[in-house]
C-alpha cells in the first residue's frame, strides 16, 4: 500500500470541534501526518498529533510537482495512479460551510503554482473525512467505490437531533464519525457535563438504531 503524506494547512482557529477532526486524521495517517501555518502557541498541541511547521504550504520551497491539493473546484478527481509514494496531499484545514465557498482554492490552489489539484466528489466532507477519503484512495479504492452518508441526523434524545450538513464516509457500512464529536454536541447543548464520556460501544449500539445516546 502507497503511504504518501498528508498534509493539513491550519487555517482556522484550534477549537475544540477542530482538535477533534484533527486527532481522527491522525488516527488515520499516523507519523505520515504534517500540519503547517502553525501559531506558536498552537505547536505543543498539534505536535501530539503530528509533525508541525509555523511556514505556510504556499511558502515551501521545493518541488511542487509532489503536492496533490484536496480541492473541491478542481476538474479533475483524485485517483489512486495520482498517487506515488513521495505524494504529498494537502487538505485545507478549515471547517465546513452549508456550501462550497472556495477557501481552498483562494487560500492555497491558487497560491501554489505547478501542484496537482484534485476534487473528492460533488459532496462536502470535513477535514477528517477528507483525510479518510484520501487515505483509501491511495490505499487502492475509486472515489466511486467510497461509502459515505450525507448530512446525517444523530438523535440526542427523545425529542432532540442534530444534522451534520456534509457527508461522512463510511467503510464496510460503518459510519466514519468524528470520535468525541457527539459528546461535544451534547456538552455545548447542555446534554451532558464535560466528564460525562460516551463510550464506543454506546455510539455503536446508537448508529446501528439499538439504542440511544
Amino acid at each position: 500500500m502507497l503511504m504518501p503524506y498528508l498534509l493539513i494547512e491550519h487555517l482556522e482557529e484550534l477549537r475544540d470541534w477542530v482538535l477533534l477532526e484533527y486527532r481522527h486524521a491522525s488516527e488515520w495517517w499516523g507519523e505520515r501526518l504534517i500540519f503547517t501555518n502553525v501559531e506558536p502557541h498552537e505547536r505543543e498541541e498539534l505536535a501530539k498529533l503530528g509533525s508541525v511547521l509555523a511556514q505556510s504550504v504556499t511558502e515551501f520551497p521545493f518541488d511542487r510537482s509532489k503536492l496533490i491539493i484536496l480541492d473541491p473546484f478542481a476538474e479533475e478527481e483524485l485517483k489512486p495512479e495520482d498517487i506515488e509514494e513521495d505524494s504529498i496531499i494537502v487538505v485545507g484545514g478549515i471547517l465546513g460551510d452549508f456550501e462550497f465557498t472556495g477557501k481552498t482554492k483562494k487560500f492555497i490552489t491558487e497560491k501554489i503554482e505547478g501542484a496537482k489539484a484534485r476534487h473528492i466528489g460533488s459532496v462536502q466532507f470535513s477535514i477528517d473525512g477528507s483525510a479518510i477519503v484520501a487515505k483509501l484512495i491511495a490505499g487502492g479504492k475509486r472515489l466511486d467505490e467510497i461509502e459515505y452518508e450525507l448530512n446525517p441526523t444523530i438523535r440526542l434524545d427523545e425529542f432532540s437531533e442534530i444534522t451534520l450538513h456534509y457527508a461522512v464516509p463510511k467503510l464496510d457500512g460503518k459510519l466514519l464519525l468524528t470520535p468525541g464529536l457527539i459528546e461535544l454536541q451534547k456538552r455545548e447543548l447542555g446534554y451532558t457535563e464535560a466528564n460525562e464520556e460516551i463510550s464506543d460501544e454506546e455510539l455503536e449500539a446508537f448508529f446501528e438504531g439499538r439504542g440511544e445516546i
